[in-house]
């Protein structure tokens, strides 16, 4: 799965819209004004995670915090929202390269 296919999978969704509240760098999805999704090309200035997000698609994904710590469990690529509200563990972003998932 490539970015434009995630871009159109979040936008089937139900009453989903599209905004760039961050800059046009970061597209945020919305469903009735609250946001359920992000996604936007690593920069490899991402806090605390160093440069490993560069290059990369990053779609951060709510989730209930305890399904979100099963995943990381599971999948390694799979990390806890470093700028998104990791404190409760429901942002999780997904990383692919450029190519493919």
């Amino acid at each position: 799965m490539n970015n434009q296919q995630v871009k159109k999978y979040l936008l089937s969704k139900a009453e989903a819209a599209l905004y760039y509240p961050f800059g046009d760098d970061v597209e945020v999805y919305r469903v009735k004004h609250k946001m359920f999704a992000t996604l936007s090309l690593g920069k490899g200035t991402e806090k605390e995670v160093g440069s490993q997000m560069e290059g990369h698609y990053c779609v951060n994904l709510k989730c209930d915090s305890e399904e979100a710590i099963m995943l990381r469990d599971i999948f390694p690529s799979v990390i806890p929202g470093y700028h998104m509200n990791k404190i409760l563990s429901d942002i999780i972003p997904i990383c692919f390269s450029k190519g493919s998932l």
